[in-house]
């Protein structure tokens, strides 16, 4: 089976199953119904999507490779703060458990940890960067999707996705001086460029 490459200017490359990689091009879009997950948690236990019936269900998938996860994570810690009614979930997509755990170890992350060795979610949800934050409304369809972290920015579109209203528009559209995040400030999944077998 021909891999796929997790490519990053942070860390080394991870590999996903090609099957995942094709299911991600165009998985779960918004407005549709979200698909269920099942997956560990670090402290015990296992979440899953029934245990957020009824409230509203913020993910964000995040890797220790990924840098703008770094600065998202506890932003997002102190924003679940000011909304106890929604359901937050941090789900890790590390192949390497132990490498997930220094990065918990260094950043201040104070939400449910999940994890997704397997890329089992990643793959259902479409994920294609780190870090990458889903809202599943109270129905269970998916409300809003969002790929990458503005410190500038911080979480208004997700404030307006929870309470039902549009997106504010983007400052960087008409000269404001909030520009959207570099490219590289993302984490990209890529094609292997390794031929089956190894050979190049």
């Amino acid at each position: 089976m021909l891999p796929w490459l997790i490519s990053s200017a942070f860390a080394a490359p991870e590999l996903i199953p090609e099957e995942l990689w094709t299911a991600a091009v165009g998985a779960n879009s918004p407005g549709g119904p979200a698909v269920s997950v099942e997956l560990p948690l670090r402290d015990g236990g296992t979440f899953t999507s029934a245990d957020a019936k009824g409230k509203p269900l913020v993910m964000s998938f995040w890797a220790s490779w990924c840098g703008p996860c770094r600065k998202e994570l506890p932003a997002l810690s102190e924003f679940q703060k000011t909304h106890p009614g929604v359901v937050f979930l941090a789900v890790n997509v590390d192949r390497d458990r132990a490498a997930a755990e220094g990065f918990l170890e260094k950043v201040d992350v104070d939400i449910p940890v999940a994890f997704d060795p397997d890329a089992k979610a990643l793959g259902q949800y479409g994920v294609t960067s780190m870090p990458t934050l889903f809202l599943v409304d109270k129905q269970g369809h998916l409300a809003w999707k969002h790929t990458g972290y503005s410190e500038q920015k911080g979480f208004t579109e997700l404030e307006a996705a929870l309470s039902g209203k549009p997106p504010p528009t983007d400052p960087s559209d008409d000269g404001g001086d909030d520009p959207a995040p570099r490219p590289a400030a993302d984490v990209t999944l890529k094609p292997n460029p390794l031929k089956p077998g190894g050979a190049k």
